[in-house]
C-alpha cells in the first residue's frame, strides 16, 4: 500500500473523524523525514523508539505497512486497515464492522450479477485493442476469458509471460474458444505499449485508474494474476497462474470439475513417481510429499513458479521442486542452501 493512498482517503474525509498515527521505522532519519513531509497527519517522532515499540507490541505489527483504524476515544476498530483501504478506498469509511458487512454484501450482489461487459465496463473502456485495432467487449461474450494484470518492471510477469504465450498460442491452434484480456499494472503509457508489443492477445486501453478499478473489484494484492472469466461471464478462479503452473495447457477451460479430474490425475501419476531421489540443482536428496504429508502452496526452487500439493521438498532447507521439474531440469539451478 503506498502512502498517497491513505493520503486520498484521509484528504477525502476531511474532518469527517478519520485520524492517522504514522511510526516509521526507517533506519535513516532522513528518509523517514522525506516519507513524512508529504502526509497531513501526526507522527510519532522518529527518535521515540520505545512508543514506536509500545504500539507494535500493543497492536501486534509483525509487518509493514499496518494501519490500525481507532476510535474517537481510542477504542479499536480495525487492525486490517492496509487490506481494506486497498480494497474499498473511501468507501470503507468509516472502517466499523458493519460498513466492511455493508460493503461485503454489496459485492455478493455484483459478483451474481455479474457479466463480462459489465466487467470490463468497470475500468471505464468502452473497448480493447489488439494492435491498431478496437475491439468490442461483446466480441468475447461466449469465451472462456482471462484477465491478466501484468507490468513490464515486474520480473515474474516477464517470466510468466513468456509461458502464459506459449498456452495462449497452443489454445488458439486448437481451436479452443480462449482469450486474454492485459489488463496493465505499468506505471507509465510507455511502459505499457512496450510491453504489450510483443503480446499476441488483446489488452484494455492503458489507465491507470482503470486498471486499478478492475484490480479492487478482484482484491488483486500481487501480480502477476490471471483471472478466468467463463463464458457466462461469472469469475471461474482467481488462480490461472496457479494451474497453468501445475497443469500448462491442459487446466483449460479452468474449471473446479475440471482441475478435480487434473488433480485425481496427478495423484495417480504421483504414485509412479520415486519417493525421493537427488536432484542436480541441490545438495540434499529431495522427498517426495503430498499436499496431505507436508506439502503445500510454495514457490518452485528450479523454475521460480508457483506449486501447490505434489512437489519433491527438502524439508531442513525450505527447498521445494514441482514434479515435472524433478523429471525434466537436470541442470544447476543455482539454488543450493
Amino acid at each position: 500500500m503506498e502512502a498517497p493512498t491513505v493520503t486520498g482517503v484521509a484528504s477525502a474525509t476531511g474532518d469527517g473523524g478519520l485520524s492517522a498515527l504514522l511510526s516509521t521505522e526507517f533506519l535513516i532519519c532522513p528518509s523517514g523525514n522525506k516519507f513524512y513531509s508529504s502526509m497531513p497527519w501526526p507522527a510519532v517522532p522518529f527518535s521515540d523508539i520505545n512508543s514506536k515499540r509500545s504500539l507494535s507490541h500493543k497492536f501486534q505489527i509483525e509487518g509493514i505497512p499496518a494501519l490500525i483504524i481507532l476510535k474517537p476515544g481510542g477504542g479499536l476498530i480495525q487492525t486490517e486497515g492496509v487490506e481494506i483501504l486497498y480494497r474499498y478506498g473511501l468507501q470503507a469509511f468509516p472502517f466499523t464492522s458493519e460498513r466492511i458487512a455493508e460493503l461485503e454484501a454489496e459485492e455478493k450482489r455484483k459478483y451474481a450479477s455479474q457479466t463480462l461487459e459489465k466487467l470490463l465496463a468497470i475500468s471505464g473502456k468502452d473497448h480493447m485493442i489488439k494492435r491498431n485495432d478496437q475491439v468490442t467487449f461483446s466480441s468475447l461474450v461466449g469465451k472462456t476469458v482471462g484477465l491478466y494484470f501484468a507490468a513490464q518492471w515486474c520480473p515474474p510477469c516477464l517470466k510468466f509471460t513468456s509461458r502464459l504465450m506459449s498456452i495462449y498460442n497452443h489454445l488458439q491452434e486448437r481451436g479452443e474458444e480462449f482469450e486474454v484480456v492485459f489488463v496493465s499494472m505499468d506505471r507509465d503509457e510507455a511502459g505499457f505499449l512496450q510491453y504489450f508489443s510483443g503480446m499476441p492477445w488483446l489488452a484494455l486501453p492503458y489507465g491507470e485508474e482503470s486498471s486499478k478499478a478492475l484490480a479492487r473489484y478482484f482484491d488483486i494484492q500481487e501480480i502477476p494474476m490471471l483471472v478466468i472469466i467463463g463464458p457466462d461471464g461469472k469469475t471461474v478462479t482467481k488462480g490461472g497462474r496457479n494451474l497453468i503452473n501445475l497443469h500448462m495447457e491442459m487446466a483449460y477451460p479452468f474449471t473446479e470439475a475440471h482441475i478435480r479430474l487434473l488433480q485425481e490425475k496427478m495423484d495417480e501419476e504421483a504414485q509412479r513417481y520415486p519417493t525421493s531421489f537427488k536432484h542436480d540443482g541441490h545438495r540434499h536428496v529431495l522427498n517426495l510429499v503430498s499436499e496431505k504429508s507436508g506439502g503445500g502452496p510454495y514457490i518452485c526452487c528450479a523454475c521460480d513458479e508457483q506449486g501447490l500439493g505434489w512437489a519433491y521438498q527438502c524439508l531442513a532447507c525450505g527447498y521445494e521442486i514441482h514434479l515435472k521439474c524433478g523429471r525434466e531440469v537436470k541442470e544447476d539451478t543455482g539454488g543450493r542452501c
